[in-house]
């Protein structure tokens, strides 16, 4: 047999073949490693390169491939093998696919092989706790079964116990019963017995009664002082609070052995004054900021100033109280409350004193609150530097002084901010205190002129200097860090607001109204309202025709009159103000000596069925003038009527010059047109305002209210038939749209309209003066102003009340309290005012009730009682007025010596007479000549210096005084010649 052997042959090949060859194995070793085949794949028909042949075959067939081969060869032409070798792109592009998609579904496999893998792991583990958990639970199940048994032997053993501690106490009880019993039969033996006890007791007790002690341990307890003040407080003298409470003891069955003296009784109520400034001091100190704002007047010829503060602090302090004293409110929410700082004397009423003032009071009550055990307690200080930087604003009337204290105390606030800032930089940073200590000394010795002056310096003068500037570094410091700060965060640094008083914006505007009002007769060229003159004018006018005179350009211009009667008219009112006023004094005397008071009273109660009292214009009350003219006009024949019984029951009849006046005036129609103007603007403007001013209220968002209050008035402008008409409602010429204040009122004035010729342009003038003047008064709420510009939480922190009745009022109750007490010091005023406006004694009993706090309280009454602070404020007032009496004296010598050097020059000078000459003075000559004029020759014509500031104008004038000297002598030489 012929040997095989296996030859394999490396032959070139058609790149058709090469091709289709790498694609088979690609895919038949992707299909291999999946164990899998594709069953749509059909391998392409290529030669078996690599299968064995035969050497017999080989041998028989020459060609180099073997026969097998060559037969299998292709003989393909051009055109075919291009063809083919299309195809074979064609099925590589198809193979390259459907390869991506068997390593895609590959890839899934894998993926989905793992997470079969990780998922029977985990069951695996979870089989395995399953067997652990079955484990741990037949456990368990042994365990109750043990404890099971165990707990049934104990509760067997317990039974046992407690039958036999239940045969215990049974005998126990009964023994107990026994005992009961025998109890029972003592006490009703007792109570047969308690009559004859309960007489001898009573008995003894009249003999005997309880004894009340007021001191513990020697000292008055808290409440025997807190008694002592609110005895005081209700108007009881220091004398007799002692006897009083003693007495008080007898009437509830005590003795009360010890009796207050009049000493322990105002060191008392000095105690209450430094709970107050303690009290302060906490709100202050828990408030983000607090607004200020004050007003003074004289008494006795000493001025007074009132201050008080709004904070911001709970509605109560009561610890009893479980309601809320406004429904809907919580009583410890902070809310802004009006304090009273008090009412104190002062050296004169000028800006500078008041903010002097407030600066004094804000020390003594940091002072008091920062020593107090209470700040100590609570963890808390408070600094004058952080009081000035709270605050946020002021309110007060419309006087120019209020102004200028406002800018003083917004300066200080914006120093103080400063200061604040810049310690709280220091405070955090170590190295910037040294820098600045450092700075400062250096610039101590500079400001002294160098080492050498500062050795000379003594140690006190040193320190003074140094730390003068270490101060003026720290305010540059605060300036600074305030400066770069964002805008945001600047304004609530800087917020200062100011509010005038809402009353004096209204009194102001009557008084506008009324001078308009006044003015208008002479241009409606009517008679005015009769002269209402004194007594003395009176005489003195008595052959004169004043109602031929109207308007006070006439009364300069008029010949007849000599210089007493012009003095006279000029000095002498009328029309409805003058007649409230008149009338006020007749009725209702600020003096109750004076007037008819109690017979008016009486009088009107008879007649129209109910006590009238005449509204307070001989006090200036607020309103006071407009209430007088709706009553004058309302009761008008009763007041007359009233009159004339005055008049008729003297021993004498007739009126007095002040009845006769109003008497007149009642009946005089331009009178009573103004009162009637008056009456209407009440009910249409003044009323419906306040009744809304007066609230509780935040008057900074009170601009509003202002805006509709010029706009109403300028409505009744343009159409006072609105008011004047028959059909007039308060539906349309109201403020507020509700019904009148005195309805009766406006209905006498409609009923009287006809009878009142120049009523409409007369009361259309009072509209227009008091719009003008609401205009003026309402600057604070103008566009774009400071209140326009502040957001709602800046408004919100400067709270201020609308109105400054509080500040009014404080110094009012003050002056009738002083009479009453001509020898009381302020002090004892304050400590009173203070305690019962601020409700300061609920704040004591809830937070001052530690024995520390009662001896702090204590010690510093006593300090205050006896630091003789009342003679200390008469010295500082009299040496205050001597030096400005002094001063007032030199500056008036002063003034003599210069106005005497000045008239010496000018009797000196030499009056040039040439005009040609007077070309060529200087600007100081030209002067010179004019004052030759003006002083020595009385040339009322030549105008004051500062009229004529120019060269020019003072050649002008000296030319036209030269010409009348020269007039004036000519015609004295022909006068001369004459004669």
């Amino acid at each position: 047999m012929a040997e095989e052997c296996c030859i394999c042959l490396t032959v070139p090949l058609p790149k058709i073949w090469v091709m289709h060859l790498a694609v088979n194995t690609a895919i038949n070793g992707v299909l291999k490693r999946n164990g899998t085949r594709s069953p749509g794949y059909m391998p392409c028909d290529i030669p078996d390169l690599t299968r064995k042949i035969p050497a017999a075959e080989v041998q028989a067939h020459p060609h180099p491939l073997g026969t097998d081969v060559a037969n299998r060869m292709p003989s393909l032409s051009t055109e075919q093998l291009a063809s083919e070798l299309e195809q074979v792109k064609k099925d590589k592009m198809y193979l390259q696919e459907r390869l991506k998609t068997f390593e895609k579904r590959h890839h899934n496999e894998r993926r989905q092989l793992g997470r079969a893998v990780r998922a029977a792991a985990k069951l695996r583990e979870k089989l395995k706790s399953c067997r652990v958990s079955e484990k741990r639970a037949l456990k368990m199940r042994e365990s109750s079964r043990i404890a099971a048994v165990r707990a049934n032997e104990r509760a067997q053993r317990d039974v046992v116990t407690v039958l036999g501690r239940m045969a215990d106490e049974r005998d126990t009880l009964q023994s107990n019963l026994q005992s009961c019993r025998s109890k029972i039969r003592a006490l009703e033996k007792q109570c047969a017995r308690f009559p004859l006890i309960l007489e001898t007791r009573i008995a003894k007790a009249k003999v005997a009664p309880t004894v009340f002690r007021l001191k513990r341990k020697g000292i008055y307890t808290t409440e025997a002082r807190m008694l002592a003040r609110l005895l005081i407080s209700s108007g009881c003298a220091q004398e007799k609070v002692g006897r009083l409470v003693q007495q008080f003891g007898r009437i509830f069955g005590c003795h009360v052995k010890e009796q207050m003296s009049a000493h322990t009784i105002r060191r008392a109520v000095f105690e209450g004054c430094i709970a107050s400034d303690i009290q302060i001091g906490h709100e202050i100190a828990t408030s983000s900021s607090v607004t200020i704002s004050g007003d003074g007047t004289t008494h006795r010829h000493v001025n007074y100033e009132a201050r008080h503060m709004v904070v911001r602090a709970p509605e109560t302090y009561s610890s009893e109280s479980s309601e809320s004293p406004v429904e809907g409110t919580d009583p410890l929410q902070a809310v802004p409350k009006n304090r009273l700082i008090g009412v104190e004397s002062s050296v004169d009423h000028t800006s500078e004193t008041q903010s002097r003032g407030w600066k004094s009071k804000l020390a003594d009550i940091t002072s008091k609150f920062n020593n107090s055990p209470f700040a100590k307690r609570a963890g808390q200080t408070l600094s004058i530097e952080e009081c000035g930087r709270k605050l946020a604003g002021m309110g007060g009337d419309h006087a120019a002084d209020q102004f200028k204290t406002t800018d003083l105390l917004a300066a200080w606030k914006r120093d103080m901010t400063y200061l604040v800032l810049a310690r709280e930089h220091l405070e955090a940073s170590s190295p910037a205190l040294g820098t600045l200590v450092a700075d400062a000394g250096a610039a101590a010795i500079q400001s002294v002129g160098g080492e050498d002056a500062w050795m000379v310096l003594s140690d006190e003068e040193r320190v003074a200097i140094t730390a003068e500037e270490i101060e003026r570094a720290r305010m540059m410091l605060g300036k600074s860090l305030l400066e770069a700060l964002p805008e945001a965060e600047q304004r609530p640094l800087d917020l200062f607001l100011r509010l005038g008083c809402a009353m004096h914006k209204d009194l102001n505007s009557v008084k506008g109204g009324n001078a308009a009002m006044m003015a208008e007769w002479a241009n409606l060229g009517v008679p005015p309202p009769i002269l209402l003159a004194n007594k003395q004018n009176a005489s003195t006018l008595r052959d004169i025709d004043v109602d031929a005179i109207v308007g006070a350009s006439s009364l300069i211009l008029h010949e007849e009159l000599n210089p007493a009667e012009l003095r006279a008219l000029e000095s002498s009112a009328r029309g409805g103000v003058k007649t409230a006023s008149l009338a006020g004094a007749i009725f209702n005397h600020k003096d109750d000596k004076k007037g008819q008071h109690d017979a008016y009273t009486s009088y009107f109660r008879e007649l129209v069925g109910q006590p009238l009292r005449f509204p307070d214009t001989s006090n200036t009350r607020y309103q006071s003038y407009c209430a007088a003219a709706a009553e004058l006009l309302v009761h008008r024949e009763e007041y007359l009527g009233f009159l004339e019984v005055v008049r008729d029951q003297k021993q004498r009849p007739g009126f007095n010059h002040m009845e006769e006046n109003v008497y007149n005036a009642l009946q005089d129609v331009p009178t009573l047109t103004e009162l009637a103007a008056l009456t209407l603007y009440a009910q249409a403007i003044t009323q419906p305002y306040i009744r809304v001013a007066r609230r509780h209220q935040n008057g900074l968002l009170l601009g509003p209210l202002h805006h509709r209050l010029k706009t109403h008035i300028q409505s009744l402008i343009d159409n006072p038939d609105l008011l004047l008409s028959a059909g007039a409602t308060f539906h349309t010429a109201s403020l507020d749209g509700l019904d009148w204040e005195h309805p009766e009122a406006v209905s006498t004035v409609l009923k009287m309209a006809p009878s009142l010729p120049y009523l409409k342009p007369i009361f259309v003038a009072f509209l227009r003066g008091a719009l003008t003047t609401w205009t003026r008064f309402t600057q604070e709420f103008a566009p774009g102003g400071a209140i326009d510009r502040a957001s709602d939480a800046e408004r919100d922190a400067a709270w201020i009340f609308p109105t400054n009745d509080h500040n009014e009022g404080a110094l009012g109750r003050f002056r009738v309290w002083a009479r009453s007490h001509p020898n009381g010091t302020e002090a004892y005023y304050n400590a009173q005012a203070r305690v019962s406006h601020n409700q300061t004694e609920e704040f004591m009993a809830v937070h001052l009730t530690s024995e520390d706090d009662q001896k702090y309280l204590r010690a510093a009454a006593r300090e205050l009682d006896s630091s003789g602070h009342a003679a200390e404020r008469r010295r500082e007032r009299v040496r205050h007025a001597v030096q400005t009496a002094a001063r007032a004296a030199r500056e008036r010598q002063e003034r003599m010596r210069k106005a005497a050097e000045a008239q010496a020059k000018v009797d000196a000078t030499v009056l040039i007479l040439e005009a040609d000459l007077l070309v060529g003075l200087t600007k100081d000559k030209l002067e010179e000549q004019l004052e030759v004029y003006r002083k020595r020759l009385g040339d009322k014509e030549v105008p004051l210096k500062s009229k004529i500031p120019k060269k020019l104008e003072k050649l002008e004038a000296l030319q036209g005084a030269l010409s009348r000297y020269q007039s004036r002598r000519a015609q004295g030489c022909s006068d001369t010649d004459s004669d």
